[in-house]
């Protein structure tokens, strides 16, 4: 006989037993992506432990049931994270909201707290970029608590498709401008949910009765997100109401492209050598690059610009540096964001910080 359904005004366990077929289908199928794409065994999965970074909102709410219904069945550990920005007022609501879900579904929670606006005017960057980095700095230091932890966020198909398209407008190129990560191995970021409609997400915690906060900042069209998400996703789904399909198509077919490349890459910066008396300063001897062909030379350029920190790829200064390096042109500097500077210096390509700047 089958166990009472679980709904979060009643005293039954979540867990798939007591989930309608339908999600616990559902969240099997989550589980079976997340072994395919991580290359983790059901052994292994016994010793992960997944972070789930709850906000409150709808989405983050549906990954936490996902990961609490299936704990008994896979026997991983689970940790709920939550940051509250300290932006808006309903901020406090939403941080008692999450520790009274998490403490229905047995899941333990580690809160954080910043002032995002002050760090933003103190660092000088936007208020979303300065929540991000407080964010995910707090993730990360959960993360060195938890060895081998798994950090997972409740990206879905609608934003990756977001994505997509601002990555299109800033002018990234292929295949990163196929979006959003499933799995990032450098950072132990996982995205579970990222072959799910918002709405599949929506309708999962309906079933379950789950409260959940709605953030204001969604609608504010100050933020390029947001106006992608009002103004130019509801065109595009107009006229093809298939578009969110087809994006999921391009992400498979950049998966491809960027297993492929990966291979070709790491064999390459196995040549990389560390400045043993200085911290994010390492080079690369040209001669590893100049007999492969230039695809392969560019996502060197970008895996290489991957290891330092906060800086982002400009398509324009990786064809000048390209140029440079094929022509050996010693003394060329190349600028990248966050003080990072690529140079040429006797045969080799150097990366660095640079202090004076």
């Amino acid at each position: 006989m089958r166990n009472t359904v679980f709904s979060y005004q009643n005293s039954t366990e979540l867990h798939l037993g007591t989930l309608p077929k339908k999600y616990a289908d559902f969240c099997l199928a989550v589980f079976s992506n997340i072994r395919e794409k991580c290359s983790i065994t059901k052994e292994k999965l016994k010793q992960t432990t997944f972070l789930t970074a709850v906000s409150g909102g709808s989405d983050s709410l549906a990954m936490l049931a996902v990961f609490a219904a299936c704990r008994q069945y896979f026997g991983y550990g689970l940790q709920a994270v939550h940051y509250n920005h300290g932006i808006r007022q309903e901020s406090n609501t939403e941080e008692v909201l999450v520790a009274e879900i998490c403490a229905r579904l047995n899941v333990p929670c580690i809160i954080g707290r910043g002032n995002t606006p002050q760090y933003a005017q103190i660092s000088k960057i936007g208020l979303e970029e300065a929540g991000r980095n407080l964010r995910y700095g707090f993730f990360a230091e959960q993360q060195t608590k938890f060895p081998g932890s798994l950090l997972c966020t409740a990206h879905h198909a609608d934003d990756l498709c977001e994505d997509v398209l601002m990555r299109l407008i800033r002018g990234t190129v292929w295949p990163h401008l196929a979006g959003l990560a499933y799995f990032d191995p450098e950072r132990n970021l996982l995205r579970p949910l990222l072959h799910y409609r918002k709405e599949e997400l929506r309708e999962f915690i309906d079933t379950l009765n789950l409260p959940h906060a709605e953030d204001p900042s969604n609608s504010d069209q100050t933020f390029m997100r947001n106006r992608v998400r009002h103004t130019l996703m509801p065109l595009l789904l107009k006229e093809n109401p298939k578009f969110i399909g087809q994006i999921l198509k391009l992400k498979q077919s950049a998966e491809y492209d960027e297993e492929h490349f990966r291979h070709e890459t790491e064999n390459i910066l196995l040549n990389i050598k560390k400045d043993s008396e200085a911290d994010n300063h390492f080079s690369l001897p040209l001669s590893a690059l100049q007999d492969k062909d230039k695809a392969v030379r560019m996502h060197c350029y970008h895996a290489l610009l991957k290891k330092m920190p906060s800086s982002h790829a400009i398509h324009e200064t990786f064809e000048r540096l390209d140029k440079a390096v094929m022509q050996n042109k010693g003394g060329s500097v190349f600028k990248f964001s966050g003080n990072v500077r690529i140079s040429i210096e006797n045969s080799c390509l150097n990366c660095f910080l640079n202090p004076s700047a």
